[in-house]
């Protein structure tokens, strides 16, 4: 009876852990087949900067859309973002902070650079100027990233400082609460030589690794069935 017991009670373990681990492989292709849809809805849209307001309220109502927004940068205030890759070569990425005409500033991410040939070498990045220009760009929304990117149970909230927090605290800034991915600007050394790419539309494995926990289940429960079995028959013979 004691074995039974414990055997019993093994297998729910394992498939209540098989469950569980099936839920959050659901959940995740839940939060990626959700981003896919906001791309592949938004990538052909534009907005204007006044629509930007709506980051508060609706944020995947603006994320991934385009904008033309006239203003200048801010040279003096660049990060170089750390661990990009632009066809498996290693490199950065370049944010450059942007004041539009109407005064509100903005990150903007113009792209990869490749590293330089060591780790004290700097990477060579394209100059801009103070001066005027019109760019081109894709809103991206921080808490739309935070969803995507998840956690290790893939919750829609990071208890960690977000990127447009620490890019304001590293340059000592207060921006709006949407950054820009660079697309072209009307001064033609302004544009990106390899600008930042649209994540990959795909839904990814979980779906899969999904089903795949589920059969997992079902398999621990067919076992505990044949070794529940095969004892009492070996009981009935002993009988």
């Amino acid at each position: 009876m004691k074995r039974f017991l414990g055997l019993t009670a093994l297998a729910l373990v394992l498939i209540a852990l098989c469950l569980q681990a099936a839920r959050w492989q659901f959940h995740r292709y839940e939060i990626r087949h959700a981003r896919n849809e906001i791309i592949k809805e938004n990538i052909s849209k534009s907005i204007n900067e006044p629509d930007l307001s709506r980051v508060t309220t609706d944020p995947s109502s603006i994320a991934w859309k385009r904008i033309e927004i006239r203003g200048h940068f801010e040279p003096t205030k660049e990060i170089l973002v750390r661990n990009r890759y632009h066809y498996e070569n290693f490199g950065y990425g370049v944010v450059t902070l942007f004041v539009s005409d109407s005064g509100k500033r903005y990150w903007v991410d113009r792209g990869w650079v490749k590293a330089g040939k060591d780790a004290t070498t700097p990477p060579v990045t394209q100059t801009v100027t103070t001066e005027e220009n019109r760019i081109v760009a894709r809103v991206r929304v921080e808490n739309i990233e935070k969803q995507v990117g998840g956690t290790l149970f893939a919750t829609s909230q990071n208890s960690g400082s977000s990127v447009l927090e620490r890019w304001n605290g590293s340059a000592s800034v207060a921006t709006e609460p949407v950054y820009f991915d660079l697309i072209s600007s009307d001064r033609e050394g302004f544009t990106p030589t390899a600008p930042t790419e649209l994540p990959e539309i795909s839904d990814g494995p979980h779906l899969a690794y999904t089903f795949q926990w589920i059969l997992f289940a079902i398999l621990i429960a067919f076992g505990w069935f044949l070794v529940v079995r095969e004892d009492r028959q070996v009981q009935s013979a002993k009988a």
